[in-house]
């Protein structure tokens, strides 16, 4: 099954580095997170690394989500146009093959 993202990633080319789309999912929706391709984002201060010589750069960095008590957090680069489409959030949510009504909102912000 491919990725949840390689449609979104894939239809833009030209990304906006001051934003990033951020969506928030319903935790009880984590499995199909999963199922989409993505993994729990590991803090690295957290765990016990065994071995001195595993670094942070073999930890994933992207197509990762984090969780708390009031959801799981995806977090996205943008495109440069996304501000000039007003249905732009929707536009992504679908070609990011995540279904409304997993969702609890959505927003672009700073970085």
């Amino acid at each position: 099954m491919p990725n949840s993202w390689n449609k979104y990633y894939t239809h833009y080319s030209d990304w906006d580095d001051a934003h990033c789309f951020n969506v928030r999912i319903e935790l009880k929706f984590e499995e199909e997170i999963k199922r989409l391709g993505y993994v729990e984002q590991i803090n690295t201060e957290d765990i016990f690394l065994e071995f001195k010589n595993i670094s942070n750069v073999t930890l994933p960095k992207t197509k990762t989500y984090t969780k708390n008590k009031t959801g799981v957090l995806l977090s996205f680069d943008v495109p440069y146009d996304w501000s000039i489409d007003t249905d732009w959030e929707d536009k992504a949510l679908v070609l990011l093959g995540l279904n409304d009504e997993w969702v609890i909102d959505s927003s672009v912000e700073d970085k």
